[in-house]
């Protein structure tokens, strides 16, 4: 039972009803009941015509199908409720398509509308002006809601509301796939839906209300034909495609105006065809059985659905349930696996840390024995303790005392080894263990040879190098560095 489907198609007569059961290329179709709006004998004072209308049909449905509570229903509206529009978009994204259409399609309605609620599709014809398009057909959200509220308080579930004349178009083209090029008349007794296919995609749809069914538009038929021609310069001919209920007194009255449509397309192309072929070839293309077009309905058709929204067969949520729940269920498992990972590298973490610790404590213990640890940190007071001995200045007092006796042999061996007539400043001097550099100035170039070779001379020092010897800024002496090897 979950394959059954409900198709309920209503008109300004009535509503007729049927159920397929199947799912596939085609499916059983099975007429349930056609209700005559004339022919309700009560209609309660809180009910609409298709009110009453659906219950009838519910009372038709089978008993078993009636007990489920999921029973799935496509509505089929007059083309007339809807605003079909066709328009440019230089947008391939459907995202951003639903987002800029509502502003596109505002100016393009024929009166002041409230809210509507909209779908759409995108066809590009093979043409001397290629240009993507997109179709969209609209309807008055009140209408929806109305609709909707209907079918619900049956205990019906809509899947699908859709333009009939379209729906029926998009089964046949479906069925018929040899079948890129035709004119699609939906005749349901009270208005004649028309709809264009070209290569395969819906180009146009036209509704004219108040036609009989014996008749029909050829006028009309015409200038949608010679529309399409000069706006796409696509110069084919269209099949002649009706769909209806006629007996065949009336197809005969319809094959003259058919035959005046095939030879004005005949003219206007320039392909030729006698008047003896056309009329033989009426009859077996153009009259096409309800039931074939029924067997191929779906929701999934890919033509326009106006369940959208609040009015979906399903929320979101439940149409996405299952995913959902998997993405809850491994986002919880990665993030309990993150926590288990974080809690293993704090304790590693702790673990090192530990291990530095005690063997901190044995070096303190080692090098401090007679002092106590206790509480607190070992690497602080260790710190602590050789900070004290630093600041006491017995850890250096020898090194100090060396270095000061050191820096005061060697100002005093520099002092004796050079005579007091050399005109030679010393004005800085520095010292290391092994190393002295020292600067001043001279007279002279020659002065300062002579003072390299007086140092040479001490055994206090070892090698004596001048690192420069330079004419100072005023021009009258040399500046010199010496560097030397102690």
């Amino acid at each position: 039972m979950a394959d059954s489907l409900l198709i309920i198609r209503e008109n300004c007569v009535g509503i007729d009803a049927w159920l397929a059961d199947g799912g596939g290329k085609s499916q059983a179709v099975q007429s349930l009941a056609r209700v005559v709006y004339d022919g309700l004998e009560t209609v309660g004072e809180d009910q609409t015509l298709f009110d009453a209308g659906v219950a009838a049909v519910v009372q038709a449905i089978d008993p078993v199908i009636q007990k489920d509570n999921t029973v799935q229903v496509m509505l089929l509206l007059p083309a007339g409720q809807f605003y079909f529009r066709s328009i440019s978009l230089p947008f391939t994204s459907r995202a951003k398509i639903r987002q800029v259409l509502p502003l596109e399609l505002s100016a393009r309605f024929p009166k002041e509308l409230g809210p509507v609620v909209t779908d759409f599709f995108r066809y590009d014809l093979d043409s001397q002006q290629s240009i993507p398009l997109v179709f969209s057909g609209s309807i008055e959200e009140e209408v929806l809601k109305s609709y909707h509220a209907s079918l619900t308080a049956a205990g019906l579930k809509p899947v699908a509301i859709v333009p009939g004349a379209l729906a029926m178009a998009a089964g046949f083209l479906k069925q018929n796939k040899g079948k890129n090029n035709f004119v699609f008349l939906d005749m349901d007794g009270c208005q004649i839906s028309m709809v264009l296919v070209a290569q395969g995609e819906v180009v146009q749809v036209r509704t004219l209300a108040d036609n009989a069914v014996s008749s029909l538009p050829e006028q009309a038929i015409k200038q949608m034909l010679l529309g399409f021609w000069q706006r796409f310069g696509i110069i084919d001919p269209f099949d002649l495609c009706i769909c209806g209920d006629f007996d065949v007194s009336v197809q005969k009255q319809m094959q003259k105006i058919l035959a005046d449509i095939l030879k004005f397309q005949s003219d206007f192309t320039g392909r030729d065809a006698g008047q003896k072929e056309l009329s033989e070839s009426i009859p077996q293309t153009a009259f096409l059985d309800l039931s074939e077009c029924l067997a191929v309905i779906s929701p999934d058709l890919g033509i326009m659905n106006m369940c959208q929204g609040e009015y979906g067969s399903d929320s979101w949520f439940r149409t996405y349930a299952g995913y959902i729940a998997s993405c809850c269920g491994l986002a919880l498992l990665s993030f309990i696996l993150f926590m288990v990972n974080i809690h293993m590298d704090i304790s590693r973490i702790e673990k090192q840390i530990d291990q530095k610790n005690k063997a901190m404590t044995a070096i303190y213990k080692k090098t401090f024995p007679d002092k106590k640890i206790g509480n607190i940190d070992p690497l602080l007071l260790m710190q602590a303790s050789v900070g004290e001995l630093t600041r006491d200045g017995s850890a250096n007092a020898d090194t100090e005392s060396l270095k000061r006796a050191q820096s005061g042999k060697i100002l005093l061996e520099l002092s004796i080894c050079i005579p007091k007539n050399v005109d030679v400043q010393m004005s800085r001097l520095m010292l290391d263990e092994t190393r002295m550099i020292l600067s001043g100035s001279a007279d002279n170039y020659n002065t300062i040879d002579q003072v390299k070779g007086f140092i040479e001379k001490s055994p206090f020092f070892k090698k004596v190098n001048i690192g420069s010897a330079v004419a100072g800024k005023g021009g009258k002496r040399v500046d010199f560095k010496f560097i030397i090897e102690i």
